[in-house]
């Protein structure tokens, strides 16, 4: 029983690998897809974690692999360079299939996660380390990077402590504190030293 085992999780462990080879992402770029970091996705396919069906079936939804296209990888008739480093080597910014270095799309949720994680008095990293996300991920969500799905909008607002009702309290709100803030130093640092002066008592007195 335990070498059966064994060998069903060791074949998902190569599975998971050679999709991902595929569709031309390293591990950090993969993590982008899930709810976990790319450390969790080197675990898995160095079958150093056991992997169940359910989520077997997550990687393959995610890398988008039919189950026919998955019989071809298992079978060798669909082949996976093992050369891992290719994938940084060939990959030009234009050619990625994560486009989020080409792209932005600040949308509602985009801002709104910003604005919560201003609140709670977090930086852009530290936001990403509790995540359990690379590092500048946050940062690529708030700049509209990275396309959001509701699963990743709920661990993130749950990651802050806070709730998906006050999320959506929050969508309603136009424009956000960030933003207005955002617009008044723009507004300020156009204005001579004259207007600055006349302005400067007006903004301590509601301090």
């Amino acid at each position: 029983m335990n070498e059966s085992t064994q060998t069903y999780i060791s074949d998902y462990a190569v599975l998971l690998k050679k999709m991902r080879l595929l569709k031309k992402l390293n591990r950090q770029q993969a993590s982008l897809l899930f709810d976990f970091s790319f450390k969790y996705i080197e675990k898995l396919e160095n079958g150093r974690g056991s992997i169940s069906v359910e989520r077997f079936k997550e990687f393959q939804k995610k890398y988008g692999f039919s189950d026919a296209e998955l019989d071809e990888l298992r079978s060798g008739k669909l082949k996976a360079s093992i050369d891992v480093n290719c994938i940084r080597k060939r990959i030009t910014t234009e050619a990625r299939d994560d486009r989020r270095f080409c792209h932005r799309q600040i949308t509602r949720e985009c801002k709104v996660l910003k604005e919560l994680r201003l609140r709670k008095k977090i930086d852009q990293c530290s936001a990403s380390r509790m995540c359990g996300f690379n590092k500048n991920t946050i940062g690529f969500i708030e700049n509209g990077r990275i396309t959001l799905t509701d699963q990743k909008i709920r661990h993130i607002v749950e990651t802050y402590g806070l709730t998906m009702e006050l999320f959506n309290q929050f969508l309603n709100v136009s424009p956000q504190r960030h933003e207005l803030i955002e617009q008044c130093q723009g507004i300020i640092e156009t204005m001579d030293e004259n207007k600055l002066r006349i302005v400067m008592p007006m903004l301590l007195s509601m301090s």
